[in-house]
């Protein structure tokens, strides 16, 4: 006779091996309810885990780029309010200025006060930064680009020494013009000085680059222009953006600005005032309407970068949605599973209860 051996031991064993994999299933459950995403999604999406992984870097350089046009356009931002701030000093100056182009006026050492004020407000707005980034520096982002008007231990003369030295070098050796001669000196000496020269290393002593701007140089030393600061919001965008403190215009506003701030002009001679405070003023007039230009100019660019960055976070929802589709759990299945593996996990709960009951003596 055939006896079937049954063992007790042998079911329970089975049947708590049962229950630790509905157990781990139920954790698994109950972390997808909780995260939204399969546990194990490679496992889950199998040949799809390809498009999954493509869509994911897609995604992380996506939100990089988002990253990117949103500190483009910060520095943009405050770029344009110095710009802006600049022009309004300018204006104000100018106008200032321009009264005394039919007569000389009295009132010229106010002028001059009031010229020294704008030229320090100008110099520290071109000094402005975001962060460690100085944003009229050129691509030399790490310092200010402009020296300070009385000057720093950097080693050349205090900017404001610099341009008073070469009006007096070219007045022969009068602190202003006395003559019509004199001026047109003056005005030369001073157009060198703050010219910008090609290769860098044969500007003269003291020159704008070096003596008054320290930052990115117009021209490199191997000749040639030098790279100006750009920024890449996406992979087929590069955008030239921005002003230096070197560039023609803030040179030409910044000419005007130390004519006026570097001599009073109310103790002029007669014949020296008139070609003088013209030229202040000419300069100061070119430069503000160049730079006027340029604010302009940085809007349509920052518009640029808002376009791009609205298309990426359009792409960026698509991305989202789309990882969504593949990653995602669906929370009425995964609730549904959980309810029925906490039933099962209870049915195998009470059988193994009762098997550990289970004694010979019971049928004897």
């Amino acid at each position: 006779m055939l006896y079937n051996a049954l063992s007790t031991l042998g079911m329970s064993r089975k049947l708590q091996g049962t229950m630790a994999r509905q157990q781990m299933d139920l954790v698994r459950a109950n972390e997808e309810v909780a995260t939204g995403v399969h546990a194990d999604v490679a496992a889950t999406l199998g040949a799809s885990t390809g498009r999954d992984v493509a869509l994911r870097n897609l995604f992380d350089r996506t939100e990089e780029y988002i990253k990117t046009t949103d500190l483009l356009d910060g520095r943009m931002d405050m770029m344009d309010s110095a710009m802006t701030s600049i022009l309004a000093s300018g204006n104000d100056l100018l106008a200032a200025a321009s009264t005394g182009l039919g007569q000389q006026s009295p009132t010229g050492t106010s002028l001059q006060i009031r010229a020294r004020g704008v030229l320090d407000q100008v110099v520290s707005l071109l000094n402005a930064s975001a962060g460690n980034v100085y944003l009229f520096a050129g691509t030399a982002l790490d310092q200010p680009p402009m020296r300070n008007v009385d000057g720093d231990d950097s080693g050349p003369p205090a900017p404001m020494q610099i341009v008073r030295d070469a009006i007096q070098a070219a007045s022969g050796g009068n602190p202003a013009p006395t003559t019509a001669a004199e001026t047109a000196a003056v005005v030369t000496a001073l157009d060198a000085l703050f010219a910008v020269y090609d290769p860098p290393g044969s500007a003269p002593p003291d020159s704008f680059e070096g003596g008054l701007y320290t930052g990115t140089t117009a021209y490199r030393a191997g000749g040639g222009a030098s790279p100006r600061v750009s920024g890449r919001p996406a992979d087929s965008a590069t955008i030239a953006y921005g002003v230096q403190a070197n560039d023609p215009m803030m040179r030409e506003l910044l000419e005007g600005i130390y004519m006026l701030a570097a001599v009073d002009t109310s103790a002029m001679p007669v014949d020296a005032y008139p070609d003088y405070i013209k030229t202040a003023v000419d300069k100061l007039s070119g430069g503000l309407g160049n730079l006027r230009e340029a604010t302009a100019q940085l809007g349509i660019q920052r518009a640029q970068v808002a376009t791009v960055a609205e298309q990426h976070r359009t792409q960026k929802s698509i991305l989202n949605l789309q990882i969504d589709n593949l990653e995602g759990v669906d929370p009425y299945e995964a609730s549904t599973r959980i309810s029925q593996l906490e039933a099962q996990l209870d049915a195998t709960a009470s059988a193994t209860a009762r098997i550990a009951k289970l004694r010979l003596s019971n049928y004897l």
